[in-house]
């Protein structure tokens, strides 16, 4: 009986031991799921963007770029989330184009149409030669407006800590990646062992830069009540807009498309 037990025990032990192995060198895999497909801006019907390249001598897309109408038009750098691509949320950008706003879609290494590995390092790089593209073409630092959804708000905010905007759109965002393993594997020490721990809150804290919170009530990614703590623990000035009803991938047609125009508009305005 108790050779048995023993060997029931070992063998858990050992279970649970290659999960953890599994989990711990397949996390990024889990983390960012990268489309299989780049489509060009004239494949999703956005002939107005142009693919800015990494630099001259490259293919690797920096991201996707359309020049605001006028000298006074926001500028939305726009990063998106861990299952999507530069090319996504062209129906966002066009929106914004047709209101005159200028838009920066960052494309991600290790996602379509850029080589590389995405790691909060890379994307934190990239991130910062987007922005440091868009200063570069003349845009001041006072009409940027970083948007940023799920995994995007996560990129966003590390920016945030090395290049500050007017304002940031955090759609469905998270307290970090760290929270968010410890959520879904919950009898592992998850949060302890991931590497890209995305640490949203810390990221902020101090930048005292405006920010509006987006999230669903129905949210079955990122729980409502992850994206309340990141707001609650921001000591800077905000504003919540909860979504009766909505889950991770709708908010822009739920009523968020309003929100968000409505705050770019009032920017605008200020300039």
């Amino acid at each position: 009986m108790i050779r048995a037990l023993r060997r029931i025990i070992f063998a858990v032990v050992a279970l649970y031991s290659l999960a953890l192995l599994a989990l711990y060198f397949g996390q990024r895999a889990v983390l960012y799921i990268p489309p299989d497909i780049y489509l060009t801006p004239n494949g999703v019907e956005l002939e107005s963007a142009v693919e800015i390249t990494v630099s001259p001598e490259s293919n690797d897309i920096m991201g996707w770029w359309i020049a605001p109408k006028s000298e006074t038009a926001p500028v939305v750098i726009y990063f998106h989330g861990n299952g999507s691509a530069v090319f996504s949320a062209s129906e966002i950008y066009r929106s914004f184009e047709q209101q005159g706003y200028g838009v920066f879609a960052l494309a991600y290494p290790g996602y379509p149409g850029r080589r590389g590995k995405p790691t909060q390092d890379s994307l934190t790089q990239a991130a910062i030669d987007g922005y440091d593209y868009v200063r570069a073409y003349g845009i001041n630092a006072d009409r940027i407006v970083y948007y940023g959804t799920s995994l995007g708000a996560g990129v966003a905010a590390q920016l945030a800590g090395e290049r500050r905007p007017a304002i940031i759109i955090m759609e469905a965002p998270f307290t970090s990646a760290a929270d968010m393993a410890q959520l879904r594997f919950p009898i592992f020490p998850a949060g302890a062992l991931t590497k890209d721990k995305f640490q949203t809150t810390k990221a902020l804290a101090g930048t005292n830069t405006p920010i509006i919170w987006i999230h669903g009530t129905n949210d079955q990614v990122i729980p409502f009540q992850i994206g309340q703590n990141l707001f609650d623990g921001y000591d800077g000035p905000k504003t919540a807009y909860k979504i009766e009803g909505g889950k991770h991938n709708n908010l822009w047609y739920k009523g968020g498309d309003a929100v968000i125009l409505e705050v770019l508009a009032a920017l605008q305005n200020d300039l």
